[in-house]
């Protein structure tokens, strides 16, 4: 065999590695709309192209469970969140989120109005404001929350 139909086999080998890698970590990750009914927000899809202030709601919502299972909480907002969001929000327990109860009065906030980037403040029954960022890589893909501001001005 020589060197150059070593250095392909190998190649080979390695994408099929990462190929079985990431099916495996997709399997192990909650599904969109898997128990979503638990409230009437729209989940993002490219179908569905919620605007962004509907899917800022949908993440002030969900966020803003303190009573959820620490399970529900993470199922009803992975599909939400950015990659780094869901990092970031993976270790938290819903009894530790200073609101409650979010209203939907959603109203720009800060420069962050293009059209990949957006922020979002919402007013909460207990907590304060709740401020949701949001990033899209292209003007096709559905918005995504990169951070949540809770129970601060």
């Amino acid at each position: 065999m020589t060197k150059k139909n070593l250095a392909i086999a190998i190649a080979l080998l390695g994408v099929i590695a990462i190929a079985l890698i990431l099916l495996a970590v997709r399997a192990h990750l909650p599904h969109r709309g898997e128990d979503a009914s638990s409230t009437s927000s729209p989940t993002p899809s490219a179908s569905a192209a919620p605007t962004s202030e509907d899917v800022a709601h949908a993440v002030a919502e969900r966020f803003c469970e303190p009573d959820a299972t620490k399970n529900n909480w993470q199922r009803s907002l992975t599909p939400y969140l950015t990659p780094d969001a869901w990092q970031l929000y993976s270790a938290v327990r819903p009894a530790n989120v200073p609101c409650a109860d979010v209203h939907d009065d959603g109203k720009p906030v800060g420069d962050q109005q293009t059209s990949t980037d957006r922020a979002y403040q919402f007013t909460a029954s207990t907590g304060g404001p709740v401020t949701v960022t949001l990033h899209r890589g292209t003007k096709q893909d559905p918005w995504l929350a990169s951070y949540i501001n809770a129970g601060q001005e």
